[in-house]
């Protein structure tokens, strides 16, 4: 998704919004366009720059999969600045996508490292905060149940959802790739028949209230 797509709709929806972003100078004009309020902050250093009781929902969408550290402290500062009843709503890669398991067994079959020659020195050569335009861990949908659960917070909807197999199955594309979106319609197939294996996490977890 194009960075403040997600930010647009929601203002356009009529909702009230503000954010937290490691370098929020890189989308300024966007932020100032679109009226809402941008704070910066490390959340695995920092805690999150708001205060208790602050917001009805908060949206923590393809950003758990980037944490270096474990994801707990900043799970409970989400949890903090819920009101209660205020629910938070996470989205992340599932471990346990078909394309990304069926991928690693290959891989491991013919005794090559999980990572490719490319992705080993990419990931390698990050320094700083780099680190975090990467993946550090995916989670299955027990593991991400459990974190919310541990941060203080009850679990109201787990869901798979089925986001990337939809991608690059446009039909102009069957003429000139035909194997390539074959591969891509058999794995939405697949996908679409047995739910834990689809390529993404939903997950909505709620303060209790006081």
């Amino acid at each position: 998704m194009t960075p403040g797509q997600f930010t647009r709709l929601l203002v356009e929806s009529g909702y009230t919004v503000s954010g937290v972003d490691l370098d929020p100078s890189g989308r300024q004009a966007l932020w100032q366009q679109l009226g809402v309020e941008v704070r910066q902050a490390n959340l695995e250093r920092e805690p999150v720059p708001f205060a208790e009781n602050t917001f009805d929902c908060v949206v923590f969408s393809e950003v758990i999969e980037h944490l270096v550290y474990s994801p707990l402290p900043v799970l409970r500062e989400l949890q903090r600045v819920l009101v209660s009843g205020g629910r938070l709503v996470i989205t992340t890669p599932n471990e346990l996508y078909f394309k990304s398991r069926t991928r690693t067994l290959l891989r491991v079959l013919l005794w090559q490292s999980l990572d490719t020659w490319n992705e080993f020195t990419h990931k390698m050569r990050l320094e700083g905060t780099a680190r975090y335009t990467t993946h550090a861990r995916t989670y299955t949908m027990g593991e991400l149940c459990w974190l919310v659960e541990q941060a203080g917070m009850q679990v109201v909807t787990r869901r798979y959802e089925a986001a990337w197999e939809r991608v690059g199955l446009r039909e102009g594309r069957l003429l000139r790739q035909p194997l390539q979106v074959l591969g891509k319609r058999i794995v939405a197939t697949l996908t679409k028949a047995l739910p834990p294996t689809r390529s993404m996490l939903l997950v909505v977890g709620e303060k209790a209230y006081r």
